[in-house]
């Protein structure tokens, strides 16, 4: 959706872009879409509304690389270390661990709020969260889990092993609710996620 790939970036540009990005996570989260305007991102990020466009066509574009950004360039991606020897049952932790600091912080909320709200008139946006972000975690919880089991169930075991990783913490933090305890609860919830994906 954006018009300038980062590997044809001189450093001076990357430089801009990252601040445009920075700039549209602020101004989008707080905003939300609808009452966001380029001007706003622009002032955010401290460049002039030419260079967003330069480097963003439109404000659909910025957004999208900002979903992009935000779930596969966030802890989602760097989160995640090298698999080495690691058993399934300690990969399965990690990712969901990632998962949960990734998607549970509190830009990750926002964000799903922001792309939530955007949905019904925009649903490419939902479209571009859901392959950033669920379908792609589902995927490496697949491809761990592909190691034990055939094609199949491991895609319908990966499916299992995400909902017990949100468990109900999600969609308390969606509401506005506060979760104390929040790394014992965490651990709960993908110990029993790890335990149920091997059973």
């Amino acid at each position: 959706m954006d018009t300038s790939p980062t590997d044809v970036l001189s450093p001076l540009q990357r430089r801009k872009r990252a601040a445009i990005l920075a700039g549209a996570e602020e101004v989008f989260l707080d905003r939300g879409y609808a009452l966001t305007t380029m001007d706003d991102v622009a002032s955010a990020a401290g460049v002039g509304k030419q260079t967003v466009y330069r480097h963003f066509a439109s404000k659909d574009a910025l957004f999208g690389s900002l979903i992009h950004s935000m779930c596969v360039g966030g802890n989602l991606a760097g989160g995640l270390e090298e698999a080495g020897e690691k058993s399934v049952d300690a990969r399965l932790r990690d990712l969901g661990w990632a998962l949960l600091h990734n998607l549970m912080s509190v830009n990750g909320i926002r964000l799903y709020r922001a792309v939530v709200a955007e949905a019904q008139r925009r649903p490419e946006l939902g479209r571009l969260f859901y392959e950033n972000g669920a379908k792609l975690v589902r995927s490496l919880a697949a491809d761990i889990l592909s190691t034990v089991y055939d094609d199949h169930s491991a895609a319908l075991r990966a499916s299992t092993y995400i909902s017990l990783v949100l468990g109900d913490a999600h969609l308390e933090l969606t509401l506005g609710y506060t979760i104390d305890n929040r790394d014992a609860r965490f651990a709960e919830q993908i110990e029993e996620a790890v335990s149920a994906a091997l059973r």
